[in-house]
């Protein structure tokens, strides 16, 4: 039994530096179309809110009402709803109240909807909330410990 080995002498020249440039190319294709296909998308908004200014009342009503008796002074709950009271003012929307009722009201449909199982919907809700004021730029002192 031999054994047949292949060498750069059995392929020709052309063939290696045409075929190795065609693989160079595209790979450089599918790395650019994947780094401009990240900025195509158009930014989502937490729970599906309309805004980020009903983002951010959704995201303070969860921090507010996580805890019904009221967060702790110094607590996640408390940074987080410091947070967002900030970010809606950075927003510069006309009447933060509006929407700070928007977002209570489609937490308040939310909560209607997980049937019964409010304290997992909060419990997920603040987790999100919380990697998105994260992403904005929060530093929780409550994280940090």
């Amino acid at each position: 039994m031999t054994r047949t080995y292949v060498t750069d002498e059995d392929l020709p020249a052309p063939l290696l530096w045409t075929g190795g440039g065609l693989l160079v190319v595209v790979v450089a294709g599918l790395f650019w179309a994947v780094w401009k296909s990240q900025f195509a998308a158009p930014p989502g908004y937490l729970f599906d809110t309309p805004t980020e200014a009903v983002e951010a009342g959704y995201c303070l009503a969860v921090a507010q009402e996580y805890l019904p008796a009221g967060a702790p002074v110094g607590s996640l709950q408390d940074e987080a709803a410091q947070f967002w009271i900030g970010r809606l003012r950075k927003l510069d929307v006309d009447g933060m109240g509006r929407a700070i009722v928007a977002g209570r009201a489609k937490l308040g449909a939310d909560l209607k909807a997980s049937h019964e199982r409010d304290r997992a919907w909060f419990d997920y809700a603040l987790d999100r909330c919380t990697r998105r004021a994260m992403n904005y730029g929060a530093r929780f002192g409550s994280l940090e410990d």
